[in-house]
């Protein structure tokens, strides 16, 4: 069966052109891979590769041996313009590419053909997904019987397409194809996948297991930093970022119990986290996740008072960067909480001021989270007119948040609010996490 490869960016992006929130992931399951197995192709996205060490060389195995390459290139994600770049220098054809419909081409690709299609906020419509796949379908049967190249190297320049050494030629030290028998291993390596393992850890994340999810995880983890008698290699960023969001929740369910053991897992995370730059990063989602475990280290007992308050600011400059970044709804209703909690250990001007910032970080958060619940709904699948699985998580943390953010105005439609937000939860404990927010916020508004 011929083999298509999948480069893009994957779980949430934000397109910084235009500030928008993408799901990179609706793309790729409702899109690109029914459309490549309905057109007999096998279809594998490259942050499902299984590998012992680093990713390039079954990266650039897939790039040159693939039947077919899709590009979505949509927030101008860098990783997926540079294995693009590659994929036009190695083969003359059979390669495709998307963008979201607001994409701006930068001018090098201009002339370059791009097939757009359009999120609904940060998913896909149904009409929409079907729309593109029938495009995909089309363009792959196309493909197939073509010989005009789609590469711009190829149509510029007369070349030759690159060929593979014989196993037993010489080759640098190291490279595969230098010794006998590498080339099939890293094939046989790169066929192999950990997206039931993704699934895996979904399963038990809407389950609240962490810590199954954090095995799963962590064996992932190994896999991709570890290289015997090599230096310790960079894992993925979604699996760093994964794995950090189940260790510090792990060490939520210890924080009352055994807070030795809940500090050990929050500083575990931040060490975790700490590879993937947040002080320099303008990515929202280790933003989000950094902020996160300083404002639950915050909690812990028996720390300073010094400590206490380098973790709040930590918490409250990281989720002010986020917020700008992204303007989402989820982020904001954590910053707008962040700045009561600093009021009610501040007096004077500094205290009215973080009751002020919280309260105008709150309307808009409420604005962003109705405009949410308005396209997630959009997003209805079947005759029954029931939202996807995936849409229902979204539709609770939006009501949640809206929720949030009317209880810290002091409007009484708050309470109503959750109540409304607890019939989309798809796990006991997204209803715990948000009750215990209300819970400490009423506390803290009421000093």
């Amino acid at each position: 069966m011929p083999s298509c490869f999948v480069i893009m960016g994957y779980g949430e992006k934000t397109d910084f052109e235009t500030g928008r929130k993408l799901n990179l992931d609706a793309t790729y399951h409702n899109i690109i891979k029914p459309s490549a197995e309905a057109a007999g192709y096998t279809c594998i996205r490259a942050d499902e590769v299984l590998h012992s060490g680093v990713i390039d060389i079954p990266m650039y195995d897939m790039l040159l041996d693939a039947d077919l390459v899709i590009a979505d290139i949509s927030a101008s994600n860098l990783n997926a313009m540079f294995e693009l770049g590659v994929r036009h220098a190695l083969r003359p054809r059979s390669t495709i590419i998307i963008a979201e419909s607001q994409f701006k081409s930068p001018f090098d690709v201009n002339h370059i053909v791009i097939r757009k299609y359009t999120h609904l906020g940060p998913d896909i419509g149904y009409t929409e997904a079907g729309r593109m796949q029938n495009c995909l379908k089309t363009l792959m049967t196309e493909i197939c019987t073509s010989e005009k190249p789609d590469s711009p190297i190829y149509s510029l320049l007369r070349l030759e397409p690159p060929r593979r050494l014989a196993a037993t030629a010489a080759a640098v030290p190291g490279d595969v194809g230098s010794r006998p028998g590498a080339v099939a291993e890293a094939s046989k390596a790169s066929d192999e996948t950990h997206a039931a393992l993704w699934a895996e850890v979904a399963a038990a994340r809407a389950a609240g297991d962490f810590v199954k999810g954090k095995a799963i995880l962590s064996g992932i983890y190994d896999k991709q930093t570890q290289r015997p008698g090599q230096q310790m290699q960079a894992a993925r960023p979604r699996v760093v970022r994964e794995l950090a969001f189940c260790t510090y929740k792990i060490g939520d369910s210890h924080l009352k119990a055994d807070p030795a053991a809940a500090a050990k897992a929050y500083e575990e995370a931040i060490t975790l986290l700490r590879t993937l730059d947040p002080e320099q990063t303008t990515d929202p989602e280790t933003l989000g996740l950094w902020s996160s475990v300083h404002k639950r280290r915050f909690d812990l007992p028996g720390r300073s008072e010094g400590q206490r308050l380098n973790d709040l600011e930590a918490a409250i400059y990281t989720a002010e960067r986020g917020f700008l970044i992204r303007q989402d709804y989820y982020t904001g209703i954590n910053l707008a909480y962040l700045f009561d909690l600093r009021a009610s250990i501040s007096s004077g001007d500094q205290k009215i001021a973080d009751r002020v910032f919280a309260d105008r970080v709150r309307r808009r958060v409420v604005t962003a989270a109705e405009k949410a619940v308005k396209l997630i709904s959009e997003r209805l699948v079947g005759a029954d007119g029931q939202p996807s699985a995936g849409a229902m998580e979204e539709l609770y943390w939006a009501h949640a948040t809206i929720a949030e953010a009317l209880i810290g105005l002091g409007d009484q439609k708050g309470e109503h609010a959750f109540e409304q937000a607890k019939t989309y939860a798809v796990a006991d404990w997204m209803i715990a996490t948000t009750a215990g927010q209300i819970k400490r916020l009423k506390a803290l508004r009421a000093t």
